[in-house]
């Protein structure tokens, strides 16, 4: 460091310590207690510390000019040792980065051509009760075991997340990190997500790690987006995907029209270990258009449309010889169920004595939704089928299907404050047929943003196909489900 950085710094190798040790000196002599028996010499040690802090005190240089600020910022190094960024004086990230708010704690670069560097902060959170009164004490799956119904009454945290994001290296590449950790299943603490992805333009940008595969409208938009309901609905529950790593594309390539495409490990195969894994992938896509302007977040009209705005769309999955699916307690997971509930690798399950070793699953689904000044309708269709059974000994059947799908809509009765609502999905197929029916309202406490709000949910379920921890349904269920939560994403 030279003398001149020195001087900067108000310190040299000498002076710096002639000043702290007269400093000190003359702190003890105030402080001590002057014993009777000394007077002389405590008015020496006063007078030899007085005498040595003022000669300290002129010592020190005078402040450097400021044009000496514009040499050191493009050359000078920290005073605490090493070297610090360029910088104008305007922050404590020498004018590189910005601090601010962007749906997220943001550290944001001035120039992102020159520092490609960003981070975002997000946490999301859903406390949520959750108690189910049962109508029937048991259920009887289709490897003809009988099952208990039983009643629920808790507090949980099915989703909280902790999310970082943001550009690196790249001006274009950009990475996300998702934390997820919930108090009902026996891995409180998970990856729900990372990935990095390169942006192309707005009609391509490329991903590579792990997220949903994209087979339903429902399942794509967030849990924390306000859904018209405390969860995804039964349907949606029963027939999505699940989460997988792979590779995936998504953008706009004309106004209003988007896609999302993805080739990964499988149907329902997150946290599997690769030996555990078939050799063949799955393919997934799905569009969507939007022809008369943006549709907006979630399906409550909370943006209060002045002009009508619909969603049309589609998604196929095709996932090649399945195999083994993920344990119901990794995140997100919902195990693939034949129509009736019953799990279909459950030993027993297409024929007594067998269990299903490998098999194919086609899922398709259309979607319709429609909003307009805090009233809005929406719909997803879905077609199941397994193909390509076989077991560790003879089936009956070679594939089967289910059928199914949701309606629901809402209206807010104070716009874009409080929302009443109801729904109605449905499944079957050769095993079984099941149902919910409900409703509830929702109350935004920020009027027109879905940060923080407040949701009281009841349906009737009826011979339940569905089972998934993070939405209180469970496969079998017949009785009253009633869910009350608050969601807060910042």
């Amino acid at each position: 460091m030279s003398k001149r950085e020195r001087e900067r710094c108000r310190h040299g190798p000498v002076g710096g310590w002639r000043v702290i040790v007269a400093c000190l000196t003359a702190a003890a002599g105030v402080a001590s207690p002057v014993r009777t028996a000394e007077p002389a010499a405590a008015a020496i040690v006063f007078a030899e510390a007085d005498a040595e802090a003022a000669a300290a005190v002129e010592r020190i240089p005078p402040p450097v000019p400021e044009g000496w600020d514009d040499e050191y910022a493009a050359t000078g190094p920290s005073c605490v040792g090493g070297t610090d960024w360029p910088h104008d004086g305007s922050d404590g990230f020498g004018g590189r980065f910005r601090v601010d708010y962007d749906n997220g704690f943001a550290i944001l670069p001035r120039d992102p051509d020159t520092t490609p560097f960003s981070l975002r902060i997000r946490n999301q959170n859903m406390f949520r009760y959750v108690g189910f009164a049962r109508a029937e004490p048991s259920w009887t799956d289709s490897a003809g075991t009988t099952l208990p119904i039983v009643n629920s009454n808790y507090f949980g945290i099915p989703r909280g997340r902790l999310i970082f994001d943001g550009d690196a290296l790249l001006p274009r590449l950009s990475y996300l990190l998702n934390i997820d950790y919930n108090s009902v299943t026996s891995q409180p603490i998970g990856f729900r997500a990372f990935w990095l992805s390169y942006r192309f333009g707005d009609a391509v940008e490329l991903f590579v790690g792990q997220s949903k595969v994209p087979g339903s409208r429902e399942w794509i938009e967030s849990a924390f987006a306000p859904l018209q309901s405390a969860d995804r609905t039964m349907a949606t529950t029963f027939f999505r995907p699940s989460l997988s790593q792979g590779v995936w594309m998504t953008g706009e390539p004309s106004d209003g029209l988007f896609y999302h495409a993805m080739v990964s490990n499988g149907f329902n195969t997150l946290n599997l270990q690769p030996e555990q894994l078939n050799n063949r992938f799955a393919w997934s896509g799905s569009s969507w258009w939007e022809p008369w302007g943006e549709f907006g977040r979630g399906y409550s009209d909370l943006q209060h449309h002045d002009e009508a705005a619909i969603r049309l769309g589609g998604s196929y999955t095709y996932a090649l010889g399945g195999g083994s699916q993920t344990a119901s307690d990794a995140v997100e997971n919902s195990p693939l169920r034949l129509s009736d509930g019953t799990v279909i690798t459950t030993p027993g399950a297409l024929a007594p004595g067998v269990t299903l070793t490998s098999y194919d699953v086609a899922l398709g689904a259309i979607d319709a939704a429609w909003k307009y000044r805090g009233l809005s309708v929406s719909t997803e269709i879905y077609f199941q089928e397994f193909l390509g059974l076989r077991g560790t000994g003879p089936l009956p059947i070679a594939s089967t299907s289910a059928f199914g799908g949701f309606l629901k809509g809402g209206v807010f009765v104070v716009p874009r404050e409080t929302e009443l609502f109801a729904r109605t999905s449905y499944v079957t197929g050769a095993y079984g047929s099941g149902y919910e029916l409900g409703g509830g309202f929702s109350h935004f406490l920020l009027p027109g943003r879905d940060n923080l709000f407040f949701t009281l949910d009841t349906a009737w379920l009826q011979n339940s196909p569905a089972g998934q921890n993070r939405t209180g349904f469970v496969a079998g269920q017949t009785g009253l489900l009633v869910r009350t939560q608050i969601v807060a994403t910042f």
